[in-house]
């Protein structure tokens, strides 16, 4: 009995610490979690990669800083483009808030 007992609470245990604190600004859309951290930063505040998290699962991926089509004019407040997957394919960075491929916007939410 002891010995179920202690399985159980470091099963617990163990899941409680898996879960990970938010490091920086979260955002979010409907039921999608996004954050992303710059990965070895320079003093301009730019990376060449990111973690991005997406309802706590994350991956590395590469940012852009240009903006796309260079007939276009660069929109207010944009910095940086995430390159991810799927929906995330690109997901774009703004002062304040993201958009993903599908023109979700997902807000501050912590």
């Amino acid at each position: 009995m002891k010995l179920i007992f202690a399985a159980a609470l470091i099963t617990i245990a163990g899941s409680a610490l898996s879960i990970e604190k938010p490091e920086g600004t979260v955002y979010c859309h409907k039921k999608t979690v996004v954050e992303f951290r710059l990965i070895n930063p320079t003093k301009d505040g730019t990376a060449q990669d990111v973690d991005l998290t997406i309802n706590g699962k994350t991956a590395r991926y590469m940012t852009a800083y240009s903006w796309f089509g260079s007939t276009q004019p660069t929109p207010k407040n944009f910095r940086f483009a995430i390159l991810g997957e799927k929906e995330f394919d690109p997901l774009l960075v703004f002062d304040g808030y993201l958009l993903d491929a599908k023109k979700n916007r997902y807000t501050q939410c912590n």
